[in-house]
């Protein structure tokens, strides 16, 4: 009689503790960046002594539509702080980590109650029609104070080269099956109420957060100090 096969050998208890334990740190760990964010803005913008930002670059008006079909301009904006960056929904490549990164900006920003915006432009309008864009937005938990943007090819290149300052064209076709469509930047901006661009930051490399947000206190706190008699 022969001695029974020995059991596939399993997660030992001990490391299935440890895991779990690397798990719980590392949501600790983006939870404590994005707390410490969101303090810091709060006292870059109650602080007396405030940053001024340099201005980087003047936007001149646009005409887009969001995903709900509506048509949006610089001049819905106007009052507004906002964070831009440019995406598109085929993007195999670092888009969904930017929307990724955005999201959780918007998020963050939802405690000023109106007064910070986040906008997404895509650079495939071809694709991204309105309704693609919804779909999109509800897969990525994209929120309502997140614009989700689309319109006419050349009026995207417009806003992104003169615009934002940031590049963006069509990949060759050779390369469309590695990188997709398009070519374009990963930069997140900062834009004040006079559709000024007061700060560019990384929106793939994690640091998003920790950046953009004691610089958007100060230019609310700067806000703030335009608009006292």
């Amino acid at each position: 009689m022969t001695d029974p096969a020995p059991a596939a050998p399993g997660p030992r208890p001990a490391s299935r503790r440890l895991t779990a334990i690397v798990w719980t740190l590392l949501g600790l760990g983006i939870f404590a960046v994005l707390l410490g964010g969101m303090r810091e803005m709060w006292l870059a913008s109650e602080r007396q002594d405030f940053r001024e930002l340099p201005v980087l670059g003047q936007l001149s008006d646009f005409q887009l539509v969001e995903r709900d079909g509506q048509p949006r301009s610089l001049a819905d904006l106007k009052g507004e702080i906002w964070f831009a960056g440019f995406f598109f929904t085929d993007c195999p490549g670092p888009c969904p980590a930017l929307i990724s990164q955005m999201v959780e900006l918007s998020r963050a920003v939802a405690r000023t109650k109106g007064q910070v915006r986040v906008v997404a432009i895509s650079v495939d309008p071809e694709t991204d029609t309105p309704d693609r864009l919804r779909q999109y937005a509800a897969r990525m938990g994209v929120g309502e104070n997140f614009w989700l943007l689309t319109g006419p090819l050349p009026e995207v290149f417009r806003i992104a080269r003169e615009g934002f300052k940031v590049p963006v064209e069509e990949n060759p076709p050779e390369m469309i099956p590695q990188a997709g469509k398009m070519l374009h930047s990963t930069k997140v901006a900062l834009v004040d109420g006079q559709g000024r661009i007061r700060g560019y930051y990384d929106g793939t490399g994690g640091e998003l957060l920790g950046r953009a947000l004691p610089d958007l206190g100060d230019v609310m706190r700067e806000a703030g100090e335009g608009n006292r008699p």
